[in-house]
């Protein structure tokens, strides 16, 4: 089965999305964890952190 374009990036945005919501809960729980700025020297921290919600373990069965 094709997949379009705008399919991968609508679910990309999903991702991303779903990311923000979590970390945003996440910094609502403990925010000395989850900060929601990042000096320019971390700022790549921000695709580590993505990285690792969209690798986590969820233990959701498929």
């Amino acid at each position: 089965m094709k997949n379009s374009l705008d399919a991968f990036v609508a679910e990309v945005q999903a991702d991303i999305e779903g990311f923000a919501a979590e970390y945003r809960r996440q910094h609502a729980l403990n925010p000395e964890q989850y900060p929601l700025e990042l000096s320019d020297d971390n700022s790549g921290l921000w695709i580590e952190f993505f990285v690792d919600y969209m690798t986590r373990d969820t233990g959701a069965q498929g």
